[in-house]
């Protein structure tokens, strides 16, 4: 147990000893975040590119598939255990719901999207393995007992994007970095990173603020350095700013076998691990110095209190002016809690504007796709229609939306800043609180599939030139009759009037069918973006309602206590201005005490809270409300 768990559980027992439920169900709150501190690294990057092998190399065990002829299809969430576990869930989200236990050798399984047996149900005796009953789900979560997931390390392995942007699983990827703390890249030592990579990762750098790239397979490539080199280089230009890291796993389990240090080092495993432990402890260090301001606002409350009543206890002459002072901020709290107040209104005004401003920006990018769509389609040749424009148009749908997650998660955080300079009371510590990312258009579940085109076989066309080159045979033969022209005449005449005619049919009749190839293939690029504008407006619609009635909820519990505290101590107040002296001495004598114990842990958590707050301030400015 840490020292600011620790100062938690002394603040609850002091809200507990004042009787105020509200502020110990805030203080236990804050203890429950930081007993599960969930530290999401994602791992993503092309097809067979060493993911897989990745995970099960960083923590020394098969967690992951990494057969040639399978792969992962699903996320695959590794995280800390005191045993060996799996489940199967229901949705992508690592909180969804359980479709049920697995056994630990149908792990990789799992992984693959394919149906496995579930594991018996103890409590209700339902023993669907042994009859053979499968499932399958949308995500897999692993726990298993290694340190470096003890500390809250969260490893999510995802399926291959081969084409970047472009991939039918990218939208899987980029809904995982929507909740991600860190991004873990990983390409191989073969080739520099291209530029389907370059520009996913520049795309994935604006939604996740640590990225790392992973060089794998570098046992393999003796000229691995010259590519990580060339990597560095592509990534400054693209604006991108992260670290790559030569690994190799053979190596790495070489070296776990034979425990040879040299052999890990070289792997470049223990540095890797080493970098992700300190991107967890430095997120974790935001999250203390939340928790240790959930302290300090806790007891500053409990302080303001005790603090009136002592001075009431101790001079009758102020105590009913400061009575009447405290009736007026209840007075005050009162109308914080109420629908009609400013940070209300405020509230209700910018999540207004902001469901407008998310509304029109995907018009304008889906129209502006669309208009795109439609140019492409006629630069391309009709041989390769089909197959390059379900890429092209899945790479540019999906930057679309990232760029649209983007601007929604940065307009959100304005609106919640603006809200919590509204409120005031202590809002900056009420807004570390408050997480407006993920539930962005990250990607969405719609394949582009192209219209069967009318194409007219050559056997057809053929048809066409055929009845054209007939139809100049007989004009030729019918004027020779009128006009009594011999057959040698005539028949030059008829052989060049016949492919003339033919020629036209045949380019008529092909373009003809390019027009309807491409008149076909733009509706159907018309109705896969009616499907992507409503999943995506969809999904930004519920962002913008979870994000109004999250801040809602926050300052409103907020409202309640600033209103208990009020209500308290002008009850207090009361009952010191009608007390005996008896009365008011032992009062007194419980209040000092009291006093004296509240100061002690307000000093603990200024120690606590100063350096915290130093540190955070150190990477990001802490977004300081009026009190």
């Amino acid at each position: 147990m840490g020292d600011v768990e620790r100062l938690l559980d002394a603040v609850a027992d002091a809200a507990a000893r004042a009787e105020r439920a509200d502020l110990v169900q805030r203080a236990r709150a804050a203890r429950a975040r930081l007993a599960d501190p969930a530290f999401r690294v994602v791992v993503c990057g092309e097809f067979k590119k060493g993911k897989s092998s990745l995970v099960n190399a960083l923590l020394g065990a098969r967690v992951c598939a990494t057969d040639a002829d399978v792969a992962t299809a699903v996320p695959t969430y590794v995280r800390w255990g005191e045993r060996v576990s799996a489940r199967v869930l229901a949705e992508e989200q690592p909180d969804s719901p359980t479709l049920g236990e697995v056994a630990p050798a149908d792990v990789p399984t799992a992984a693959t999207g394919h149906a496995v047996p579930v594991l018996p149900d103890e409590a209700t005796g339902d023993d669907r393995a042994a009859h053979g009953a499968g499932t399958a789900g949308r995500a897999v979560e692993i726990r298993l007992p290694r340190e470096l997931l003890r500390g809250g390390l969260v490893l999510v392995d995802t399926p291959g994007i081969s084409g970047g942007l472009a991939s039918s699983h990218a939208g899987v990827a980029l809904r995982s970095l929507a909740v991600a703390d860190a991004l873990l890249f990983v390409t191989d030592a073969g080739s520099e990173l291209g530029a389907a990579e370059l520009e996913l990762l520049r795309q994935a750098a604006a939604l996740c603020p640590v990225v790392l790239v992973a060089l794998t397979r570098t046992d393999l490539f003796a000229h691995w350095r010259r590519i990580r080199d060339a990597d560095v280089h592509h990534l400054r230009v693209a604006g991108v700013r992260a670290d790559v890291l030569g690994l190799s796993a053979p190596l790495r389990h070489a070296g776990l076998r034979t425990q040879d240090r040299d052999l890990l080092a070289e792997s470049g495993y223990p540095a890797l691990a080493a970098r992700l432990l300190d991107e967890r402890v430095r997120a974790a260090g935001t999250g203390e110095a939340a928790a240790a301001a959930v302290a300090a606002s806790t007891l500053g409350q409990l302080l303001t209190t005790l603090t009136a009543e002592r001075a009431a206890l101790h001079d009758d002459a102020t105590a009913r002016e400061r009575r009447a002072a405290w009736e007026q901020a209840r007075t005050r709290a009162t109308d914080l809690r109420g629908v009609g107040a400013r940070w209300q209104q405020v509230l209700f005004d910018r999540t207004s504007d902001l469901a407008s401003e998310v509304e029109s920006d995907l018009t304008v990018r889906l129209r502006a796709l669309r208009r795109d769509a439609v140019a492409h389609i006629a630069e391309l040749p009709a041989a390769r229609l089909e197959a390059d424009l379900g890429p092209w148009l899945q790479q540019r749908t999906t930057a679309a939306l990232l760029d649209h997650q983007a601007l929604v998660r940065t307009h959100a955080d304005q609106v919640a800043d603006t809200v919590a300079e509204q409120f005031g009371s202590a809002a900056w510590e009420l807004r570390q609180g408050v997480a407006t990312g993920g539930d962005g258009a990250g990607g969405v579940d719609v394949a582009f599939v192209a219209a069967p085109g009318t194409r007219t076989s050559r056997l057809d066309l053929g048809l066409v030139a055929l009845r054209g080159g007939s139809a100049g045979a007989m004009i030729s033969h019918g004027a020779g009759l009128v006009l009594g022209l011999a057959l040698p005449v005539v028949l030059p005449v008829a052989v060049v009037l016949s492919a003339v005619l033919a020629g036209r049919s045949w380019h008529a009749a092909r373009e003809g069918q390019l027009r309807a190839l491409r008149a076909e293939t733009e509706r159907a690029v018309g109705a896969y973006l009616e499907e992507v504008d409503t999943a995506a407006r969809k999904q930004s619609r519920a962002a913008v309602r979870g994000l109004q009635r999250l801040l809602r909820e926050t300052y409103a519990a907020r409202a309640a206590e600033l209103l208990a505290t009020a209500t308290a101590t002008v009850e207090q107040l009361s009952t010191a201005i009608t007390q005996d002296d008896a009365a008011r001495q032992a009062r007194t004598a419980r209040v000092d005490a009291e006093l004296a114990r509240l100061r002690d842990l307000a000093a603990r958590t200024e120690g606590l809270l100063a350096p915290l707050l130093a540190a955070r301030r150190a990477t990001v400015p802490v977004p300081q409300g009026p009190t």
